[in-house]
């Protein structure tokens, strides 16, 4: 062990970014600096879990945290929307600032979903574990 030289990981930096370009993007309603906020914060997140070994592939941390962040802006769509039906959702959108951008979160938290389902297959390895 004392001869094992380790670099510094680059998730960290990563993460940090991530969430610097996330905020930005949502307050001054930048949809792109958003959604690649959110994805580099949550494939950094993954990274890290995998590279400290708690998982063998990022695929499912992936998954996991695309879950989390869906689910926290899913609430927060919900909880300033006139109604949780289709139509209140879609009207809370219209017209609510708060609204527009959990949708703008909820569908880059689904983008990483996305990523944690294609990502193992298209690697080779199947949906694991």
């Amino acid at each position: 062990m004392a001869n094992e030289s380790r670099g510094s990981s680059p998730w960290p930096l990563v993460a940090a970014l991530g969430i610097v370009a996330t905020e930005a993007g949502v307050l001054f309603g930048l949809v792109p600096i958003a959604v690649g906020g959110v994805l580099a914060f949550g494939s950094s997140c993954a990274g890290m879990i995998a590279e400290v070994g708690y998982a063998s592939e990022p695929w499912r941390p992936l998954r996991l945290v695309g879950a989390g962040i869906a689910a926290v802006s899913a609430a927060v769509w919900i909880a300033v929307a006139p109604a949780v039906t289709p139509s209140g959702l879609a009207a809370g959108v219209a017209t609510d600032g708060i609204a527009v951008r959990a949708a703008i979160v909820f569908v880059s938290a689904a983008l990483l979903i996305a990523a944690g389902a294609v990502g193992p297959v298209v690697t080779g390895g199947g949906l694991e574990r």
